[in-house]
Formats: structure tokens, C-alpha cells, sequence
């Protein structure tokens, strides 16, 4: 619950200190389990690519967390900007990899994703982020709705 000046109250910063923790962790096993494979020579995909997929991990790990535990936005911040994004984004990438997959692309080739393959999986990370998102806005107008 939030308080009246708007900010997250004792237990929310708490789980918003456990949930970053658990980025942190996921962060860290990303990036070992990253490095133990190009040291095996198993080179999944392009380094950039590699860097930015565990990057963009991380994120939506930490955003799927806070949606769900009711941590991720302040009373300042409103829901529908942010989401709207965040969808747009994923909406975007997965309009833009159909295209390319209808063109012939392949998810990977040699044993690495292709672009188009990092895109596919890019589109489906914001997609979930952005699903769990609107699923807490109806859960949180029920509850509204509930309580009046």
C-alpha cells in the first residue's frame, strides 16, 4: 500500500530491495553461464548481441517481479505510458521479424541467432513484460472496485 505522499511504504521498498536482488542474482548467473560457454567455444551469438539479450533479461526479469508483486510504479510515474512503451516496442520488433521471416530469414544459422532471431526473442521478452503489466492493471481496478 502506498502512503499518502505517495511513496512506497516500508514492505514495498523491502520487496523492491529483494527484487533487485534477484536481478542482481540473475545478472550474475546470465553472465557466468555467458562465459563458461564462449570458453567451451560455443559461440550462441554475436558478442553485442550476447551482451544485450542478457541485458535485456535482466530488465524484464526485474519489471515481470515488480508488476507482480505491485512494486513497479510510483504515484508519479502513471501505468499507461510506460506500458504503452514497452508494447509498442515488443509490437514493433514482432511485426518487424514477421516481415523478415516471411522474407526467408531463420532464427539461426551456424549455430547462432541471426538478428532476426535476437529480434524474435526481443519482441517476446517486451510481450511478457507488457502482458504481466496490463494483467496487474485489471487486477489492481478489481480491487478498486472491490473495495469501494
Amino acid at each position: 500500500m502506498k502512503t499518502e505522499q505517495g511513496e512506497f511504504d516500508e514492505r514495498q521498498l523491502q520487496i523492491r530491495k529483494n527484487i533487485f536482488k534477484h536481478g542482481f542474482l540473475v545478472a550474475i548467473v546470465a553472465l557466468l553461464l555467458n562465459a563458461f560457454l564462449n570458453n567451451l567455444g560455443i559461440i550462441w551469438a554475436d558478442i553485442f548481441q550476447q551482451n544485450i539479450l542478457i541485458l535485456v533479461l535482466l530488465i524484464t526479469v526485474v519489471s515481470i517481479e515488480a508488476h507482480i508483486h505491485d512494486v513497479y510504479f510510483g504515484s508519479k510515474i502513471p501505468r499507461a505510458p510506460i506500458l504503452g512503451a514497452i508494447g509498442g516496442c515488443g509490437v514493433f520488433l514482432a511485426i518487424l521479424s514477421t516481415i523478415h521471416f516471411a522474407d526467408g530469414a531463420t532464427f539461426s544459422a551456424n549455430g547462432q541467432l541471426t538478428d532476426e532471431g535476437t529480434m524474435i526473442i526481443f519482441a517476446t521478452m517486451f510481450m511478457l513484460n507488457i502482458s504481466i503489466g496490463i494483467i496487474q492493471s485489471i487486477r489492481n481496478k478489481r480491487a478498486e472496485k472491490i473495495a469501494k
